[in-house]
């Protein structure tokens, strides 16, 4: 008799980066992270689960990532990446992070902790270029759909830090419930600053995915690629993150 897990191949973590930006380097509470390597989960990919309460689940097929021990609220797993949240407990300046699968263990992947690591998500999954957004009217922003002077945008991102009332892994945001982040968020439209009129939780999404709501200026840059950068805190968001905005 051989117990099912010598069958297993040891999970190796090659790399772990924002899963909006796919930079790599310091993570933050609450941060969306890819990570990425070999033999690190099933290989038929599998997406998020609710438990009974109607938390983001800690396991997902067989497959766990512990930040300091801690098990993270996970969206995906597969044999070459998993996305995870980092735990709103992480709160030093470094953190192990392991990933298991069938019992077995890689290696602890050392990472620096920042208070904030924010990247935008963008329309085509790829870190960069035109954000996933919507028009005040609730149609996705693109070259071909921009958004009019004056009017308010949504976009998404992750890794603002720390939230109040203080962050809960793997719980779902309600509209009656909005956390936000404790580090100041603003935002820049081309080289110009664009008031936030909201930046928090978004509704129906996982803690640590953040909805921001811009407006756009009626003066401001036009154009299919304006340029867009989120700071929070004393960091900022990628570069190549893009708007389209018409001409007034």
């Amino acid at each position: 008799f051989s117990p099912a897990g010598d069958n297993v191949t040891t999970p190796l973590i090659s790399a772990v980066a924002n899963a909006a930006t796919y930079s790599q380097g310091a993570v933050s509470p609450g941060e969306v992270v890819a990570i990425f390597g070999s033999s690190l989960g099933p290989t038929t990919p599998a997406g998020l689960q609710l438990d009974a309460s109607g938390s983001v689940t800690p396991t997902l097929a067989d497959t766990q990532v512990l930040f300091d021990g801690v098990a993270s609220p996970m969206f995906f797993a597969s044999a070459g990446q998993i996305n995870a949240i980092v735990p709103f407990g992480v709160a030093s300046d470094s953190t192990q992070v392991q990933v298991q699968y069938q019992g077995q263990a890689s290696a602890s992947f050392p990472l620096a902790v920042a208070p904030a690591v924010p990247g935008i998500f963008s329309a085509d999954a790829s870190g960069t270029g035109q954000a996933t957004a919507l028009n005040q009217d609730g149609s996705p922003n693109s070259p071909q759909n921009p958004a009019a002077p004056g009017s308010v945008i949504t976009l998404w991102a992750t890794g603002a830090g720390p939230l109040s009332p203080a962050g809960v892994d793997g719980a779902v945001v309600s509209a009656d419930s909005l956390p936000i982040p404790v580090l100041p968020v603003a935002a820049q439209v081309g080289s110009q600053s664009v008031g936030v009129q909201y930046a928090g939780g978004a509704p129906g999404f996982v803690q640590g995915v953040m909805q921001i709501n811009l407006q756009i200026p009626l003066a401001g840059p036009t154009g299919d690629a304006v340029p867009l950068v989120l700071r929070v805190g004393d960091n900022t968001s990628q570069p190549g993150i893009t708007l389209a905005i018409q001409a007034p």
